[in-house]
Protein backbone atom coordinates (compact mmCIF):
# COMPACT_ATOMS: atom_id res chain seq x y z
CA UNK A 1 0.00 0.00 0.00
CA UNK A 2 1.43 3.33 -1.08
CA UNK A 3 1.31 6.11 1.52
CA UNK A 4 0.67 9.67 0.40
CA UNK A 5 3.89 11.73 0.76
CA UNK A 6 2.14 14.28 2.98
CA UNK A 7 1.57 11.67 5.71
CA UNK A 8 5.34 11.03 5.81
CA UNK A 9 6.28 14.71 5.76
CA UNK A 10 7.56 16.79 8.65
CA UNK A 11 4.55 19.07 8.25
CA UNK A 12 2.21 16.21 9.22
CA UNK A 13 4.32 14.07 11.54
CA UNK A 14 5.38 17.03 13.71
CA UNK A 15 1.72 17.49 14.63
CA UNK A 16 1.17 13.90 15.76
CA UNK A 17 2.37 14.26 19.40
CA UNK A 18 -0.11 16.99 20.32
CA UNK A 19 -2.90 15.37 18.26
CA UNK A 20 -2.46 12.09 20.15
CA UNK A 21 -2.31 14.02 23.41
CA UNK A 22 -5.70 15.60 22.68
CA UNK A 23 -7.15 12.25 21.63
CA UNK A 24 -6.10 10.51 24.84
CA UNK A 25 -7.80 13.23 26.88
CA UNK A 26 -11.03 12.97 24.89
CA UNK A 27 -11.22 9.14 24.74
CA UNK A 28 -12.86 8.69 28.20
CA UNK A 29 -15.35 11.49 27.47
CA UNK A 30 -16.29 9.99 24.10
CA UNK A 31 -16.58 6.45 25.49
CA UNK A 32 -18.70 7.60 28.43
CA UNK A 33 -21.00 9.42 26.01
CA UNK A 34 -21.39 6.34 23.80
CA UNK A 35 -21.63 3.78 26.59
CA UNK A 36 -21.22 4.61 30.25
CA UNK A 37 -20.15 1.04 31.09
CA UNK A 38 -17.45 0.96 28.39
CA UNK A 39 -16.19 4.35 29.54
CA UNK A 40 -15.94 3.14 33.13
CA UNK A 41 -14.05 0.03 31.98
CA UNK A 42 -11.57 2.20 30.07
CA UNK A 43 -11.00 4.39 33.13
CA UNK A 44 -10.54 1.33 35.33
CA UNK A 45 -8.06 -0.12 32.84
CA UNK A 46 -6.09 3.13 32.60
CA UNK A 47 -5.80 3.49 36.38
CA UNK A 48 -4.88 -0.19 36.80
CA UNK A 49 -2.27 0.03 34.03
CA UNK A 50 -0.38 2.86 35.69
CA UNK A 51 -0.64 1.25 39.10
CA UNK A 52 1.03 -1.88 37.71
CA UNK A 53 3.65 0.22 35.85
CA UNK A 54 4.66 2.00 39.06
CA UNK A 55 5.36 -1.26 40.90
CA UNK A 56 6.99 -2.77 37.82
CA UNK A 57 9.40 0.16 37.68
CA UNK A 58 10.21 -0.33 41.38
CA UNK A 59 11.14 -3.94 40.66
CA UNK A 60 13.34 -2.96 37.69
CA UNK A 61 15.08 -0.22 39.67
CA UNK A 62 15.87 -2.59 42.53
CA UNK A 63 17.12 -5.31 40.14
CA UNK A 64 19.32 -2.86 38.27
CA UNK A 65 20.67 -1.33 41.48
CA UNK A 66 21.67 -4.75 42.83
CA UNK A 67 23.43 -5.49 39.53
CA UNK A 68 25.23 -2.14 39.74
CA UNK A 69 26.47 -2.92 43.26
CA UNK A 70 27.59 -6.43 42.31
CA UNK A 71 29.41 -5.22 39.20
CA UNK A 72 31.27 -2.43 40.92
CA UNK A 73 32.65 -4.86 43.52
CA UNK A 74 34.38 -6.93 40.85
CA UNK A 75 38.07 -6.65 40.10
CA UNK A 76 38.43 -6.50 36.31
CA UNK A 77 42.20 -6.22 36.13
CA UNK A 78 42.76 -10.00 35.91
CA UNK A 79 40.14 -10.70 33.25
CA UNK A 80 41.68 -12.10 30.03
CA UNK A 81 40.06 -9.45 27.81
CA UNK A 82 41.66 -6.74 29.96
CA UNK A 83 45.06 -8.44 30.11
CA UNK A 84 45.21 -9.06 26.37
CA UNK A 85 42.56 -7.45 24.13
CA UNK A 86 42.37 -4.14 26.00
CA UNK A 87 45.99 -3.43 25.14
CA UNK A 88 44.88 -2.79 21.54
CA UNK A 89 41.75 -0.82 22.46
CA UNK A 90 41.96 2.95 22.05
CA UNK A 91 39.60 5.13 24.08
CA UNK A 92 38.60 8.54 22.76
CA UNK A 93 36.60 10.67 25.19
CA UNK A 94 34.94 13.75 23.70
CA UNK A 95 34.23 16.55 26.16
CA UNK A 96 32.24 19.43 24.63
CA UNK A 97 33.13 22.88 25.98
CA UNK A 98 30.98 25.97 25.61
CA UNK A 99 30.60 28.25 28.66
CA UNK A 100 31.73 25.97 31.49
CA UNK A 101 34.23 27.50 33.96
CA UNK A 102 37.81 26.29 34.11
CA UNK A 103 37.45 24.46 37.43
CA UNK A 104 34.56 22.32 36.11
CA UNK A 105 36.61 21.26 33.08
CA UNK A 106 39.65 20.62 35.26
CA UNK A 107 37.69 18.32 37.60
CA UNK A 108 36.47 16.37 34.57
CA UNK A 109 40.03 15.88 33.26
CA UNK A 110 41.36 14.96 36.72
CA UNK A 111 38.72 12.24 37.12
CA UNK A 112 39.77 10.73 33.78
CA UNK A 113 43.46 10.86 34.71
CA UNK A 114 42.84 9.31 38.15
CA UNK A 115 41.37 6.07 36.79
CA UNK A 116 42.61 2.53 37.46
CA UNK A 117 43.00 1.62 33.79
CA UNK A 118 46.36 -0.10 33.17
CA UNK A 119 46.69 1.34 29.64
CA UNK A 120 46.27 5.06 30.18
CA UNK A 121 48.47 5.76 27.18
CA UNK A 122 45.56 4.48 25.05
CA UNK A 123 43.23 7.23 26.30
CA UNK A 124 42.72 10.43 24.32
CA UNK A 125 40.56 13.32 25.52
CA UNK A 126 39.24 15.58 22.78
CA UNK A 127 38.18 18.97 24.09
CA UNK A 128 35.47 19.86 21.57
CA UNK A 129 35.63 23.61 22.07
CA UNK A 130 33.00 25.93 20.62
CA UNK A 131 34.57 29.01 19.06
CA UNK A 132 31.42 31.02 19.87
CA UNK A 133 31.48 29.94 23.55
CA UNK A 134 32.35 32.76 25.98
CA UNK A 135 35.81 32.00 27.36
CA UNK A 136 35.75 28.48 25.90
CA UNK A 137 39.00 28.67 23.91
CA UNK A 138 40.93 30.31 26.75
CA UNK A 139 39.81 27.64 29.24
CA UNK A 140 40.54 24.76 26.85
CA UNK A 141 44.03 26.09 26.05
CA UNK A 142 44.77 26.46 29.75
CA UNK A 143 43.62 22.86 30.40
CA UNK A 144 46.00 21.57 27.71
CA UNK A 145 48.86 23.67 29.10
CA UNK A 146 48.23 22.59 32.71
CA UNK A 147 47.72 18.86 32.18
CA UNK A 148 49.32 17.70 28.92
CA UNK A 149 52.92 17.61 30.14
CA UNK A 150 52.27 15.68 33.35
CA UNK A 151 49.32 13.51 32.32
CA UNK A 152 49.71 9.94 31.04
CA UNK A 153 46.69 10.51 28.79
CA UNK A 154 46.67 12.61 25.63
CA UNK A 155 44.64 15.84 25.71
CA UNK A 156 43.82 17.54 22.42
CA UNK A 157 41.94 20.80 21.94
CA UNK A 158 39.80 20.98 18.78
CA UNK A 159 38.11 24.32 18.13
CA UNK A 160 34.77 24.10 16.33
CA UNK A 161 34.38 27.14 14.01
CA UNK A 162 31.15 29.10 14.30
CA UNK A 163 28.54 29.30 11.53
CA UNK A 164 29.58 26.34 9.37
CA UNK A 165 26.93 26.00 6.61
CA UNK A 166 24.46 23.17 7.22
CA UNK A 167 25.15 22.99 10.96
CA UNK A 168 22.94 24.00 13.85
CA UNK A 169 24.19 25.47 17.11
CA UNK A 170 23.94 22.07 18.76
CA UNK A 171 26.20 19.60 20.56
CA UNK A 172 26.15 17.10 17.69
CA UNK A 173 27.82 19.44 15.21
CA UNK A 174 30.57 20.26 17.72
CA UNK A 175 31.51 16.69 18.66
CA UNK A 176 31.25 15.53 15.04
CA UNK A 177 33.73 18.20 13.97
CA UNK A 178 36.14 17.21 16.75
CA UNK A 179 36.02 13.50 15.87
CA UNK A 180 36.48 14.06 12.14
CA UNK A 181 39.36 16.44 12.79
CA UNK A 182 41.15 13.88 14.96
CA UNK A 183 40.60 11.13 12.38
CA UNK A 184 42.49 13.22 9.86
CA UNK A 185 45.41 13.51 12.29
CA UNK A 186 45.61 9.85 13.38
CA UNK A 187 45.25 6.45 11.74
CA UNK A 188 42.69 4.51 13.78
CA UNK A 189 41.44 0.92 13.87
CA UNK A 190 37.69 1.50 13.55
CA UNK A 191 36.69 -1.69 15.36
CA UNK A 192 39.17 -1.23 18.22
CA UNK A 193 38.57 2.48 18.79
CA UNK A 194 35.90 3.25 21.35
CA UNK A 195 34.42 6.76 21.31
CA UNK A 196 32.69 8.13 24.41
CA UNK A 197 30.88 11.41 24.72
CA UNK A 198 30.38 12.83 28.21
CA UNK A 199 29.20 16.22 29.46
CA UNK A 200 31.74 18.69 30.81
CA UNK A 201 30.43 18.38 34.38
CA UNK A 202 30.90 14.59 34.34
CA UNK A 203 33.25 12.90 36.79
CA UNK A 204 34.00 9.29 35.89
CA UNK A 205 34.63 6.70 38.59
CA UNK A 206 38.07 5.12 38.99
CA UNK A 207 36.94 1.84 37.39
CA UNK A 208 35.18 3.55 34.47
CA UNK A 209 37.56 2.47 31.70
CA UNK A 210 37.99 -1.05 33.10
CA UNK A 211 34.22 -1.69 33.16
CA UNK A 212 33.69 -0.02 29.78
CA UNK A 213 36.52 -1.97 28.13
CA UNK A 214 35.39 -5.26 29.62
CA UNK A 215 31.76 -4.71 28.57
CA UNK A 216 32.66 -3.68 25.03
CA UNK A 217 35.22 -6.42 24.42
CA UNK A 218 33.07 -9.20 25.90
CA UNK A 219 29.82 -8.24 24.15
CA UNK A 220 28.77 -10.38 21.20
CA UNK A 221 28.48 -8.37 17.96
CA UNK A 222 29.93 -5.43 19.85
CA UNK A 223 29.98 -3.13 16.82
CA UNK A 224 26.16 -3.15 16.58
CA UNK A 225 25.55 -1.30 19.81
CA UNK A 226 25.68 1.90 21.78
CA UNK A 227 26.98 1.53 25.33
CA UNK A 228 25.06 3.50 27.95
CA UNK A 229 26.80 4.51 31.17
CA UNK A 230 24.99 5.00 34.48
CA UNK A 231 24.40 8.69 35.32
CA UNK A 232 24.27 9.68 38.99
CA UNK A 233 23.70 13.36 39.74
CA UNK A 234 25.84 13.71 42.86
CA UNK A 235 28.48 16.38 42.26
CA UNK A 236 26.55 19.31 43.74
CA UNK A 237 23.79 17.38 45.51
CA UNK A 238 23.78 19.47 48.70
CA UNK A 239 23.65 22.76 46.80
CA UNK A 240 20.61 21.81 44.72
CA UNK A 241 16.97 22.64 45.39
CA UNK A 242 14.56 19.85 46.31
CA UNK A 243 12.92 19.75 42.86
CA UNK A 244 16.28 19.66 41.04
CA UNK A 245 17.33 16.74 43.24
CA UNK A 246 14.06 14.90 42.61
CA UNK A 247 14.30 15.32 38.84
CA UNK A 248 17.96 14.27 38.87
CA UNK A 249 17.21 11.21 40.99
CA UNK A 250 14.21 10.41 38.80
CA UNK A 251 16.50 10.49 35.76
CA UNK A 252 18.83 7.97 37.39
CA UNK A 253 15.86 5.78 38.33
CA UNK A 254 14.57 6.00 34.76
CA UNK A 255 17.92 4.81 33.41
CA UNK A 256 18.11 1.98 35.96
CA UNK A 257 14.57 0.87 35.11
CA UNK A 258 14.95 1.12 31.34
CA UNK A 259 18.19 -0.88 31.40
CA UNK A 260 16.06 -3.91 32.34
CA UNK A 261 13.96 -3.50 29.18
CA UNK A 262 16.50 -4.08 26.37
CA UNK A 263 14.17 -3.68 23.39
CA UNK A 264 13.18 -0.14 24.35
CA UNK A 265 16.33 0.95 26.18
CA UNK A 266 17.71 4.26 24.86
CA UNK A 267 21.01 6.07 25.33
CA UNK A 268 21.09 9.30 27.28
CA UNK A 269 23.69 12.02 28.04
CA UNK A 270 26.77 9.80 28.61
CA UNK A 271 27.45 6.89 26.27
CA UNK A 272 29.94 5.37 23.85
CA UNK A 273 30.21 3.35 20.64
CA UNK A 274 32.91 1.99 18.39
CA UNK A 275 34.31 4.22 15.68
CA UNK A 276 33.02 1.70 13.13
CA UNK A 277 29.51 2.10 14.49
CA UNK A 278 29.87 5.88 14.64
CA UNK A 279 31.00 6.12 11.02
CA UNK A 280 28.23 3.83 9.83
CA UNK A 281 25.70 6.18 11.49
CA UNK A 282 27.44 9.12 9.79
CA UNK A 283 28.59 10.43 13.16
CA UNK A 284 26.05 12.61 15.04
CA UNK A 285 23.22 14.77 13.82
CA UNK A 286 24.39 18.27 12.92
CA UNK A 287 21.00 19.83 13.60
CA UNK A 288 19.15 17.85 16.29
CA UNK A 289 18.68 19.55 19.67
CA UNK A 290 18.58 16.17 21.43
CA UNK A 291 21.59 14.41 19.96
CA UNK A 292 21.78 11.44 22.36
CA UNK A 293 18.43 9.69 21.89
CA UNK A 294 18.47 10.56 18.19
CA UNK A 295 21.85 8.84 17.86
CA UNK A 296 20.18 5.54 18.69
CA UNK A 297 17.81 5.84 15.72
CA UNK A 298 20.56 6.94 13.32
CA UNK A 299 22.61 3.87 14.32
CA UNK A 300 19.59 1.56 14.41
CA UNK A 301 18.63 2.31 10.80
CA UNK A 302 22.27 2.27 9.64
CA UNK A 303 22.39 -1.38 10.78
CA UNK A 304 18.89 -2.17 9.40
CA UNK A 305 17.52 -2.76 12.89
CA UNK A 306 20.21 -5.22 14.04
CA UNK A 307 21.17 -2.93 16.86
CA UNK A 308 20.68 -2.39 20.59
CA UNK A 309 21.72 -0.40 23.64
CA UNK A 310 24.03 -2.21 26.06
CA UNK A 311 23.99 -1.15 29.69
CA UNK A 312 27.43 -0.39 31.13
CA UNK A 313 27.41 -0.26 34.96
CA UNK A 314 30.15 2.37 34.92
CA UNK A 315 29.03 5.35 36.96
CA UNK A 316 29.33 8.91 35.68
CA UNK A 317 28.76 11.50 38.40
CA UNK A 318 27.11 14.65 37.06
CA UNK A 319 25.73 18.00 38.22
CA UNK A 320 22.13 18.74 39.02
CA UNK A 321 20.73 22.09 37.82
CA UNK A 322 22.02 24.90 40.02
CA UNK A 323 21.73 28.66 39.53
CA UNK A 324 22.21 31.84 41.58
CA UNK A 325 18.70 31.86 43.03
CA UNK A 326 15.49 29.81 43.13
CA UNK A 327 13.77 31.54 40.22
CA UNK A 328 16.75 31.08 37.90
CA UNK A 329 17.05 27.44 38.97
CA UNK A 330 13.39 26.80 38.13
CA UNK A 331 13.86 28.50 34.75
CA UNK A 332 17.00 26.47 33.93
CA UNK A 333 15.40 23.21 35.08
CA UNK A 334 12.34 23.95 32.95
CA UNK A 335 14.52 24.63 29.89
CA UNK A 336 16.49 21.43 30.46
CA UNK A 337 13.32 19.32 30.61
CA UNK A 338 11.90 21.10 27.57
CA UNK A 339 15.10 20.34 25.68
CA UNK A 340 14.95 16.67 26.68
CA UNK A 341 11.27 16.42 25.70
CA UNK A 342 12.15 17.81 22.29
CA UNK A 343 13.09 14.21 21.56
CA UNK A 344 9.50 13.86 20.33
CA UNK A 345 10.93 15.13 17.01
CA UNK A 346 12.28 11.58 16.60
CA UNK A 347 8.79 10.62 15.40
CA UNK A 348 9.14 12.61 12.18
CA UNK A 349 12.44 10.81 11.46
CA UNK A 350 11.57 7.30 12.57
CA UNK A 351 8.23 6.72 10.79
CA UNK A 352 9.50 7.54 7.24
CA UNK A 353 12.60 5.42 7.90
CA UNK A 354 10.45 2.45 8.92
CA UNK A 355 8.19 2.87 5.89
CA UNK A 356 11.14 2.95 3.50
CA UNK A 357 13.16 0.12 5.09
CA UNK A 358 12.02 -3.35 3.94
CA UNK A 359 14.69 -5.18 5.98
CA UNK A 360 13.08 -4.60 9.37
CA UNK A 361 10.14 -6.89 10.30
CA UNK A 362 6.75 -5.18 10.48
CA UNK A 363 6.12 -6.42 14.03
CA UNK A 364 9.31 -4.70 15.22
CA UNK A 365 8.40 -1.50 13.37
CA UNK A 366 4.99 -1.50 15.04
CA UNK A 367 6.33 -2.16 18.55
CA UNK A 368 9.02 0.51 18.39
CA UNK A 369 6.77 3.13 16.79
CA UNK A 370 4.07 2.47 19.37
CA UNK A 371 6.56 2.75 22.23
CA UNK A 372 8.08 5.95 20.84
CA UNK A 373 4.70 7.65 20.50
CA UNK A 374 3.32 6.42 23.83
CA UNK A 375 6.51 7.40 25.64
CA UNK A 376 6.19 11.06 24.62
CA UNK A 377 2.41 10.98 24.93
CA UNK A 378 2.47 9.85 28.54
CA UNK A 379 5.42 12.10 29.37
CA UNK A 380 3.28 15.11 28.49
CA UNK A 381 -0.17 13.94 29.52
CA UNK A 382 0.05 10.76 31.58
CA UNK A 383 0.13 12.43 34.99
CA UNK A 384 -2.62 14.93 34.11
CA UNK A 385 -4.79 12.15 32.74
CA UNK A 386 -4.30 9.97 35.81
CA UNK A 387 -5.09 12.87 38.11
CA UNK A 388 -8.33 14.02 36.43
CA UNK A 389 -9.71 10.85 34.86
CA UNK A 390 -11.47 9.69 38.04
CA UNK A 391 -13.66 12.81 38.10
CA UNK A 392 -14.93 12.63 34.52
CA UNK A 393 -17.73 10.08 35.23
CA UNK A 394 -19.20 12.38 37.89
CA UNK A 395 -19.46 15.23 35.41
CA UNK A 396 -21.19 13.15 32.72
CA UNK A 397 -23.28 10.80 34.88
CA UNK A 398 -27.04 10.61 35.10
CA UNK A 399 -28.96 10.01 38.35
CA UNK A 400 -29.02 6.20 38.14
CA UNK A 401 -25.29 6.19 37.47
CA UNK A 402 -24.45 8.47 40.37
CA UNK A 403 -23.23 5.67 42.65
CA UNK A 404 -20.61 4.59 40.11
CA UNK A 405 -19.61 8.19 39.42
CA UNK A 406 -19.01 8.74 43.13
CA UNK A 407 -17.14 5.44 43.51
CA UNK A 408 -14.57 6.07 40.75
CA UNK A 409 -13.02 9.18 42.40
CA UNK A 410 -12.86 7.29 45.70
CA UNK A 411 -11.06 4.36 44.06
CA UNK A 412 -8.72 6.74 42.22
CA UNK A 413 -8.02 8.58 45.46
CA UNK A 414 -7.29 5.29 47.22
CA UNK A 415 -4.87 4.19 44.50
CA UNK A 416 -3.15 7.58 44.56
CA UNK A 417 -2.83 7.30 48.32
CA UNK A 418 -1.44 3.75 48.02
CA UNK A 419 1.07 4.72 45.35
CA UNK A 420 1.95 7.85 47.33
CA UNK A 421 2.59 5.70 50.40
CA UNK A 422 5.07 3.63 48.44
CA UNK A 423 7.36 6.62 47.84
CA UNK A 424 9.23 5.28 50.84
CA UNK A 425 10.79 2.81 48.36
CA UNK A 426 12.38 5.34 45.96
CA UNK A 427 13.33 7.59 48.87
CA UNK A 428 15.29 4.77 50.56
CA UNK A 429 16.89 3.59 47.32
CA UNK A 430 17.89 7.17 46.49
CA UNK A 431 19.62 7.41 49.88
CA UNK A 432 21.47 4.12 49.28
CA UNK A 433 22.69 5.38 45.90
CA UNK A 434 23.53 8.95 46.84
CA UNK A 435 25.37 8.19 50.10
CA UNK A 436 27.84 6.17 48.03
CA UNK A 437 28.73 9.21 45.91
CA UNK A 438 28.23 12.14 48.30
CA UNK A 439 28.35 12.77 52.05
CA UNK A 440 25.06 12.43 53.96
CA UNK A 441 24.44 14.32 57.18
CA UNK A 442 21.81 13.13 59.68
CA UNK A 443 19.25 15.72 58.60
CA UNK A 444 19.75 14.72 54.96
CA UNK A 445 18.14 11.33 55.58
CA UNK A 446 14.92 12.88 56.87
CA UNK A 447 14.86 15.64 54.27
CA UNK A 448 15.48 13.17 51.44
CA UNK A 449 12.44 11.11 52.47
CA UNK A 450 10.19 14.14 52.98
CA UNK A 451 11.03 15.72 49.62
CA UNK A 452 9.62 12.68 47.79
CA UNK A 453 6.21 13.63 49.18
CA UNK A 454 6.19 16.47 46.63
CA UNK A 455 6.67 14.20 43.63
CA UNK A 456 2.96 14.28 42.57
CA UNK A 457 3.01 18.10 42.38
CA UNK A 458 6.35 18.07 40.57
CA UNK A 459 5.08 15.50 38.07
CA UNK A 460 2.03 17.63 37.25
CA UNK A 461 4.04 20.83 36.81
CA UNK A 462 7.77 20.90 36.14
CA UNK A 463 7.78 17.46 34.51
CA UNK A 464 4.68 17.51 32.29
CA UNK A 465 4.35 21.17 31.24
CA UNK A 466 7.74 21.43 29.42
CA UNK A 467 6.81 18.34 27.37
CA UNK A 468 3.43 19.85 26.48
CA UNK A 469 5.14 23.08 25.41
CA UNK A 470 7.56 21.15 23.17
CA UNK A 471 4.68 19.39 21.45
CA UNK A 472 2.75 22.66 21.03
CA UNK A 473 5.81 24.33 19.52
CA UNK A 474 6.09 21.46 17.04
CA UNK A 475 2.42 21.74 16.10
CA UNK A 476 2.56 25.46 15.37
Amino acid sequence: MKIHPYFLSQAFLSKLPIIFLCIIFFIPIILLSISYQIGILFIAFYISYWTVKVFESYYYILTSYITLLRTNKQDYTDYPVILEDAKRLKHIVIVPIYSEPYDVIAENIESIIANDYPYKENIVVLLATEERGPGAMENAEKIVADYSKTSPIQIVNVVHPADIPGEGKVKGSNITYAMKWYMEMEELDERMTFVSTIDTDTLVEANFFLITSYTFLSTEHNQNAIYQYTPVYANNWHKGTFFARLIAMGTTFWQLSESQNPEFYRNFAVYGQSLYCLKKADFWSLTSIVEDGFQYWRSYFAFDGIFRIVNVPAVCRMDIVEEENLLKTIRSQYKQLRRWSWGCTDIEYVIPQFVNNPNIPFSEKFRKTRYLILNHLFWAGGAFMLFFIGYIPGILSSVHESIISLTIPLITSFLFTWIFATIIFPSIVSILIMKKYTTFRKRDYIFNILQWALIPILTLTLFSIPAIESQLRLFF
